[in-house]
C-alpha cells in the first residue's frame, strides 16, 4: 500500500506543509510495519504517531488562537474526532493484532482523513494565516 505526501496536499504554509509530510512519513512507517507484521514495532510507532499528531493540532489550535481564526471551534472538533478515532483504530490493532485488513484501514483511514482535513480545513486555515500577516 503507497502512503506519501503529494505536493498537491501544499497549503502555502511551510510549518504546516512540514508537519504534514512529517505525518505521512510516520503513518508510511507504521502501515509498512502492520503489513510485515512487525509486532516488535508496531505498539511503538502507533504511539510516535498518534503523539506526533496531537503536537501538530496543538501547533494548529495555537496559530487558530494567536490569529483569532473564526473556524477555530469546528476545526479543533475534527482534530478531537480524529484523535478518537485514531484511538479506537489502536484498541482495534491491541484486540486484534497486526493483519493485512487492519493495515488497510490504517493506510485508507488516516490518509483519507489527511487528505480530506488538509484539502478543506487546513488550507482555509493557511489563507486566513496568510491575510492575517498582511
Amino acid at each position: 500500500m503507497s502512503v506519501q505526501w503529494h505536493p498537491s496536499l501544499a497549503s502555502g504554509n511551510a510549518e504546516i506543509d512540514g508537519q504534514h509530510q512529517e505525518i505521512f512519513r510516520r503513518l508510511a512507517d507504521l502501515v509498512a510495519a502492520l503489513e510485515k507484521g512487525r509486532r516488535d514495532e508496531i505498539p511503538r510507532l502507533f504511539q510516535f504517531l498518534g503523539e506526533y499528531v496531537v503536537e501538530h493540532f496543538g501547533a494548529e489550535e495555537r496559530a487558530m488562537k494567536e490569529s483569532r481564526y473564526p473556524g477555530a471551534n469546528v476545526h479543533m472538533a475534527a482534530h478531537a474526532r480524529f484523535v478518537r478515532e485514531y484511538g479506537e483504530l489502536r484498541l482495534l490493532y491491541d484486540a486484534t493484532g497486526p493483519s493485512f485488513a487492519i493495515a488497510v484501514k490504517t493506510a485508507t483511514w488516516v490518509q483519507d482523513w489527511l487528505k480530506s482535513h488538509i484539502y478543506g480545513a487546513d488550507r482555509a486555515l493557511a489563507r486566513h494565516l496568510r491575510e492575517a500577516e498582511e
